[in-house]
């Protein structure tokens, strides 16, 4: 039978229900402060998606370490008074019926030097370039020993904060994304060579936050199923076997990050969707979650259609907070370029406003805004 949107879902290795399939998406707004200190108006957005009835949500890729930081405005998990702020998270998700998790991330090769004071660091060194004028420098053993360490403790600091589970961002050319990657990972030693090793880093992390943490304490993976844009180097095939190493690990889910949930798989010489093969790949073995291009209630229809257990919502969200609600009861949804003034009154900040304006087509900065 395929599922419903509003069907319940049940994590159950975790023992874990969420009251229906709608998760938000961990979505970059950089309305934190400069240190990383998660602001009111942050906590309170997402305090109005708990309330529109996403029955799942992820918070914005967070900080595990410093040097890592990819944006101004990035939240972090690294100190006593952001756990802190972050009970309030688990609280607005508590308050509505709704998990809450965290994202995890360190930039790696994308690492901003100028919000870090360093060059990035990947897994092998680049020369400075264009891209990267000051280089890439390499991990050493300890630094990975160290960053492992910094993940698992702010899983902890999670679990402190009331919060429900982890999600570790392992796609979009980040750190974890840059080990996976054959292109990126030219190490001799057991953090790589073949897929085992270049997974060692990811997996040796999930296996640190399960021996410190308990059971129903929620662990996603993100990944992107393939190269995308002027990223090269992440193969359908490579993401497919890693996803089976990461099924016979303790984790709860797997989210693929699709750009677009129901295009074609660039790999498939036959034409067939990215969705299709991602599915078949997973096979079950551990819950599926998918982003891009949910938009509305059909393209959640059609994803679970496809075989997936759960459906993030990524951009729509910016404008419907409430997106849950509205496509449960069949209202229109504000649709986007969404209005300045309309985000304003849905509390995001003008540095916030400033970022979402140079994504394409996202925000309009006008006098007169549609608002529904």
């Amino acid at each position: 039978m395929i599922p419903m949107l509003n069907d319940e879902f049940h994590f159950v290795r975790a023992g874990q229900r969420l009251k229906n399939r709608a998760v938000l998406a961990p979505l970059t707004h950089n309305m934190s402060a400069d240190n990383g200190d998660p602001s009111r108006a942050e906590l309170d957005w997402l305090a109005r998606c708990a309330e529109g009835g996403f029955g799942l949500l992820i918070g914005a890729a967070t900080q595990v370490q410093p040097g890592g930081r990819c944006w101004p405005g990035q939240p972090a998990l690294m100190t006593d008074a952001q756990q802190s702020a972050f009970a309030k998270l688990a609280q607005s998700a508590e308050e509505n019926g709704a998990l809450a998790l965290l994202q995890l991330h360190h930039g790696g090769v994308r690492a901003q030097p100028d919000l870090n004071g360093t060059a990035p660091v990947g897994p092998s060194a680049m020369a400075p370039g264009i891209r990267y004028p000051l280089g890439v420098e390499a991990l050493t053993e300890a630094d990975i020993l160290r960053l492992i360490d910094s993940f698992v403790g702010a899983a902890e600091r999670a679990h402190g904060a009331g919060l429900h589970g982890i999600e570790l961002h392992a796609a979009h050319n980040f750190l974890l994304c840059n080990f996976l990657n054959p292109l990126l990972n030219q190490r001799e030693d057991g953090w790589g060579g073949n897929m085992a090793g270049r997974a060692r880093l990811l997996i040796a992390i999930v296996r640190g936050i399960r021996t410190r943490l308990p059971k129903r304490f929620l662990i996603g993976v993100r990944l992107s199923p393939e190269s995308y844009a002027h990223i090269e180097g992440i193969r359908l095939a490579n993401q497919l076997a890693l996803a089976e190493l990461l099924a016979e690990e303790e984790i709860d889910y797997l989210h693929f990050s699709m750009g677009d949930s129901f295009k074609m798989a660039n790999e498939d010489p036959d034409g067939g969707s990215l969705l299709a093969a991602v599915r078949a790949g997973v096979g079950g073995r551990v819950p599926l979650m998918v982003a891009g291009r949910i938009r509305d209630a059909e393209s959640a229809r059609l994803a679970l259609a496809g075989g997936v257990d759960l459906v993030a919502v990524g951009a729509a969200a910016i404008g419907n907070p409430d997106w849950m609600q509205r496509v449960s009861r069949a209202q229109p949804l504000r649709q986007p370029p969404f209005g300045a003034a309309l985000l304003t009154d849905l509390g995001f900040t003008d540095r916030a406003l400033d970022y979402l304006g140079s994504l394409p087509g996202l925000v309009v900065r006008a006098e007169c805004e549609e608002v529904l």
